[in-house]
């Protein structure tokens, strides 16, 4: 009975597991001191099927005392198209000190393919001069949110 019981509980685990969507991150350090400048990373894609959802995640500490973040995104496709936009970071910061840095994923685009195979170049630069951010990065999430 016992062995039943844990095959049973095995095979509702397993199953759980598989039901969890893929995920990618990928995070570049920027200057925690003070950041304005861009940085950027690539992500090497191979699956040009896939639906994705995008977020932005920002790893912070307590010097970060920002609500909204202006930020430029740039987007390199591997044939070298390029897309730029500002948009307003939106954080759910938390009003008590932290005493280690944290990450937020806060959404940026859904349902978004990439079609092409090859490197696709992501840049983030502040609109204004950022304290206390150490990372910034960006998520691929596979199904629907």
């Amino acid at each position: 009975m016992k062995l039943a019981v844990r095959i049973v509980v095995a095979v509702v685990a397993v199953a759980m597991y598989s039901c969890l969507a893929p995920q990618n991150s990928l995070m570049v350090g920027v200057d925690m001191r003070s950041w304005s400048g861009a940085e950027s990373l690539t992500y090497e894609n191979s699956d040009t099927l896939s639906l994705r959802n995008l977020a932005i995640a920002l790893r912070y500490n307590d010097n970060f005392k920002q609500a909204v973040l202006p930020l430029k995104i740039g987007i390199t496709t591997p044939d070298q198209r390029h897309f730029e936009e500002v948009v307003e970071l939106r954080l759910s910061h938390p009003s008590a000190a932290l005493t280690v840095a944290t990450t937020e994923s806060v959404p940026y685009r859904t349902d978004v393919l990439l079609s092409q195979k090859g490197g696709y170049i992501f840049t983030f630069e502040p609109q204004t001069e950022v304290r206390g951010v150490e990372a910034i990065g960006i998520e691929f999430n596979y199904g629907k949110r």
